[in-house]
C-alpha cells in the first residue's frame, strides 16, 4: 500500500522546490481526510480552492494621476525606511541609510528605479512575511501586506537580493519577482555571504506596464522630486527618518535635510484633543511655492496614515491666498497625524475609508482656528477686503444684516471671499437666529395658554420678542426699497439709451426694459405643443400704479395662440412689451381689472388703428362679452359693473397728443385721463415715461430716505 507521502505525490501534491516559490495568499483551503482502510491510516487530501494572483492584481485599483502612479515605487521607499526605523530605533536618523535611484525620460521607455537600505534584510521572519500576502507583519506601523503586489502591477522586472543575519553569519538571498499564477519568486540563491560585512536590502524595477503606469508616470526628474518631497513629508519633518540619498537624473538631493530648503517656518500643535476623532497632531508650515508646484493648487493640509500620504486637501478658497509673503512666493502646508487616521485608510493606503465630507470637518473644525492664527499676518489684509465684501452685500440685501460688519465676519469663514458663499453663510446665520427667535415666541405663546407666564417674565419676553421681529421686518423692507432704488435708477438709464439709440442694436436695451416690467412671458412648453404664453412670476408694475403690485397677469387683446406666434415671428422678443393691451387683476373674482399698455419710448408714429382709445375700448367690449380664456384656458367672466383702470405708458408726442389733446389733464399736468360717460367703468389714463418714473421715485422717496438711500443714481460714476 502506498504511504500518505507517496500517494501525497501521485495526486499532484508535492513539496515545492526551494526555487519554486509561490506568494501565501489567506484565500487558499487546504483540507485532508483521515480515514481507516485494512487498520490501516490513510489521509487523503480533498479538494482545495486555488488563488489566482494574477486576478487579485488585476482587481487593483489603476492609477488616475501621477501621484497614485508613484506608489509602488513609494512603497519600496517606505519599506526602506520601516526596516531601517526597526533595526536601529532611535538612531535611526544617524545610522540608517536608504539610497533612492530612478531614470525616466519622456518618452516612458526603459524606466528603471532602484531603492536599498541598511536595514534588517530579508531574515526569516521578513521572508515568511514578504511571501505571504495581506501579513500582519508590520501592521501595527500600518503594513497592508500588498505593497509588493503593486510592484508587480507597475513593473514590468523586479529584482531583489538582500543579506541578512542567521546568527553568527551573513547569508545573501537573490530571486526575480514575477508576475505569474504560480511560482512568483523565481531563480532564487540562498547562501553565505562570507564578503559582507552589514546587513542590506535592494530592489530594481524595469519598464512600466501599460495600465496607467505607463500613461501616468512622470516623464520629468523634477516631478519625483516633488511628489517624493509632497509624500514623505511627515516622515521628514517627525525626525524619525533615515538619511536619504535620492539620485535622479542628473540631480541628487540628500533628504531630510533638503527640506529646509523649502520649510521655511514651521510649527507642532500635538495632542490636539477631539471629541469624534480621538487624539490629533497638526504640523504647520510656511514653505516655497515649489512646495506646491505640482499640485493642483497652493495650500493643502495633508492627512497622514502611517507615515504616509493618503489625502492632500486643497485649501484655497478657504484662505482666499494665492501666495503671500514679502516676495508673494510662499504657500502653506499642514500635517495631521492621528490614530483616527491611521485606523480608516484603506489596505493600498490610497484612500480612507470615511466618506469625504469627514475630511472638510476636520479641517473646519480642528485645523482651521490653528491655521487662522499660523497665518494671522496674511490673512488681516485678506480680512479687510472680506469685510468690504460684507458692507457691499448688506448694503444690497440688508435682511442678512443682523450685526456690524466685525460680527457678520465671525460667521464668515476666514479668506472666504466669494460673494455667493458669503451671503450663503449670513443668509444660514439669519436663518438659525430668526429659527431660533420663533421658538421662543412658540414658548411665550404656549406659557400664555397655559397661564405658566407671570406678569414681569411675559412682559420682558414679548419685547424682546417683538424688538427681534421689528429688526427682521426691518431687514427685509430695506432690502427691498433696495430693490426698488435699482430698478428705478436702472430704467432711467435705458430710457435714455433706448431713445438715443435707434440702431438695430436698440432692442437688446429694449428687451433689457421688458424683463423688468412686463407682466407675461412666453414659454417652450414641449416640442409638440410649441410655445405658450405665461403669467411671469414677477414684474415691477408698482413703477406705475402700487395697486399694481401683486396683481396677476390673465389675458391680452390678441388671443394667446397668436402672441405666442408674433414672439415666433419677430427676431426681438421685446415685441410683448409694447403695443399689446395686458389684463391684470388681484384675485380671479376681482370687481377691479387693470389694463396695462406700453409704447415705445421715443415713438411718434402710429397708424389709425393704433388709437389707445379705440384699442382701449375695443378690448373691454371683448372681456365684458365673456367669449375669452385666461391665461390658463379658463372662461373670463365679468359682469357690467367691473371697473377697469386702464393705463397707457408712452411719450406724448406725435400723433399720440393728437389723439388724446381733448383729454382731462392729470393733477399735475403731465398725464392725461379719459374717463367715458358710457360703455364701461372706469378710466384710462396716459402718462408719459419721464412722468412715470419721477411719480414712481417721488412715490418712494420717503422710504428711500428711511433707509438711509440717497437720492443720487446707484449707477451713478461721481
Amino acid at each position: 500500500m502506498a504511504s500518505p507521502a507517496s500517494r501525497y505525490d501521485s495526486m499532484g501534491w508535492r513539496p515545492q522546490r526551494r526555487d519554486e516559490h509561490r506568494l501565501r495568499l489567506p484565500a487558499t483551503i487546504s483540507c485532508y481526510v483521515i480515514f481507516m482502510k485494512d487498520n490501516q491510516k490513510v489521509i487523503s487530501p480533498m479538494t482545495s480552492l486555488r488563488p489566482n494572483l494574477v486576478k487579485r492584481i488585476e482587481r487593483l485599483p489603476k492609477p488616475t494621476n501621477t501621484a497614485s502612479a508613484l506608489q509602488p515605487l513609494f512603497e519600496a521607499v517606505s519599506n526602506a525606511i520601516h526596516s531601517t526605523q526597526e533595526r536601529f530605533g532611535k538612531n535611526v536618523a544617524r545610522d540608517g541609510k536608504v539610497v533612492v535611484t530612478v531614470s525616466t525620460n519622456r518618452a516612458k521607455n526603459k524606466v528603471w528605479a532602484s531603492v536599498e537600505d541598511n536595514g534588517v534584510g530579508l531574515d526569516k521572519k521578513n521572508w515568511d512575511a514578504f511571501t505571504t500576502t495581506d501579513t500582519d507583519n508590520k501592521i501595527e506601523i500600518g503594513g497592508k501586506g500588498v505593497g509588493r503586489l503593486l510592484w508587480l502591477d507597475c513593473f514590468e522586472k523586479i529584482s531583489i537580493e538582500s543579506v541578512y543575519r542567521d546568527g553568527d553569519n551573513f547569508k545573501r538571498r537573490k530571486f526575480r519577482f514575477v508576475l505569474a499564477i504560480n511560482d512568483q519568486i523565481q531563480d532564487e540563491t540562498d547562501e553565505l555571504a562570507l564578503d559582507a560585512t552589514d546587513t542590506m536590502f535592494h530592489v530594481k524595477f524595469e519598464g512600466l506596464r501599460a495600465k496607467g503606469y505607463q500613461e501616468k508616470f512622470p516623464g520629468r526628474d523634477n516631478f519625483i522630486f516633488q511628489h517624493l518631497t509632497s509624500h514623505f513629508l511627515p516622515v521628514f519633518i517627525g525626525g524619525r527618518s533615515p538619511s536619504i540619498s535620492v539620485h535622479i537624473g542628473k540631480e541628487t538631493r540628500q533628504y531630510p535635510e533638503a527640506i529646509n530648503d523649502i520649510v521655511h517656518r514651521s510649527e507642532t500643535k500635538s495632542d490636539l484633543e477631539t471629541t469624534d476623532y480621538g487624539t490629533l497632531h497638526l504640523i504647520l508650515m510656511e514653505c516655497d511655492k515649489v512646495a506646491s508646484s505640482d499640485l493642483k493648487g497652493s495650500h493643502f493640509v495633508h492627512f497622514i496614515a502611517h507615515d504616509r500620504t493618503v489625502h492632500s486637501q486643497v485649501i484655497d478658497g478657504k484662505l482666499g491666498l494665492r501666495y503671500f509673503g514679502a516676495n508673494g512666493d510662499r504657500v502653506f502646508h499642514a500635517i495631521l497625524t492621528g490614530d483616527y487616521l491611521d485606523r480608516h485608510v484603506n489596505q493600498e493606503r490610497t484612500a480612507f475609508t470615511f466618506d469625504d465630507a469627514v475630511i472638510d470637518k476636520i479641517i473646519n473644525e480642528v485645523c482651521s482656528p490653528h491655521i487662522e492664527k499660523f497665518l494671522a499676518a496674511p490673512l488681516a489684509k485678506l480680512k479687510n477686503d472680506q469685510r468690504k465684501i460684507i458692507e457691499d452685500i448688506t448694503a444690497t440685501y440688508p435682511s442678512v444684516a443682523f450685526g456690524d460688519s466685525g460680527e457678520l465676519q465671525e460667521k464668515v469663514p476666514a479668506g472666504e471671499l466669494k460673494k455667493d458663499a458669503i451671503y450663503g453663510h449670513l443668509s444660514r446665520e439669519r436663518f438659525r437666529r430668526d429659527e431660533k427667535q420663533a421658538e421662543k415666541i412658540r414658548h411665550v405663546l404656549s406659557r400664555l395658554k397655559d397661564g405658566s407666564a407671570d406678569a414681569d417674565t411675559f412682559t420682558s419676553t414679548i419685547a424682546e420678542a417683538t424688538q427681534a421681529l421689528e429688526d427682521t421686518e426691518q431687514r427685509s423692507l430695506a432690502e427691498y426699497v433696495v430693490r426698488r432704488k435699482v430698478v428705478l435708477d436702472f430704467i432711467e438709464i435705458l430710457l435714455e439709451k433706448v431713445r438715443d439709440d435707434t440702431s438695430d442694436s436698440s432692442f437688446q436695451r429694449e428687451d433689457i426694459l421688458h424683463s423688468f416690467i412686463c407682466p407675461v412671458r412666453v414659454n417652450n412648453v414641449q416640442e409638440i405643443e410649441g410655445r405658450r404664453v405665461r403669467a411671469s412670476s414677477s414684474h415691477d408694475l408698482w413703477i406705475i400704479d402700487e395697486r399694481l403690485t401683486f396683481a396677476e397677469y390673465f389675458s391680452s387683446d390678441i388671443e394667446f395662440d397668436k402672441l405666442a406666434h408674433e414672439f415666433d415671428s419677430k427676431e426681438r422678443s421685446d415685441v410683448l412689451i409694447f403695443d399689446y393691451v395686458h389684463g391684470l387683476r388681484q384675485t380671479e373674482g376681482s370687481s377691479k381689472v387693470l389694463l396695462i399698455e406700453f409704447k415705445r419710448p421715443g415713438r411718434n408714429n402710429y397708424s389709425e388703428d393704433e388709437n389707445p382709445q379705440q384699442q382701449v375700448e375695443k378690448y373691454v367690449r371683448r372681456l365684458q362679452s365673456g367669449k375669452l380664456k385666461d391665461v390658463r384656458g379658463r372662461p373670463i367672466k365679468l359682469n357690467q359693473n367691473t371697473i377697469f383702470y386702464c393705463y397707457i405708458v408712452a411719450d406724448i408726442i406725435g400723433r399720440m397728443d393728437e389723439w388724446t389733446y381733448t383729454w382731462q389733464r392729470t393733477a399735475d399736468g403731465r398725464g392725461r385721463i379719459y374717463r367715458p360717460d358710457a360703455g364701461f367703468k372706469g378710466s384710462i389714463e396716459l402718462m408719459g415715461w419721464d412722468a412715470l418714473l419721477e411719480d414712481a421715485k417721488a412715490r418712494n422717496k420717503a422710504f428711500f430716505d428711511r433707509a438711509g438711500i440717497s437720492g443720487k443714481s446707484l449707477f451713478s460714476n461721481d
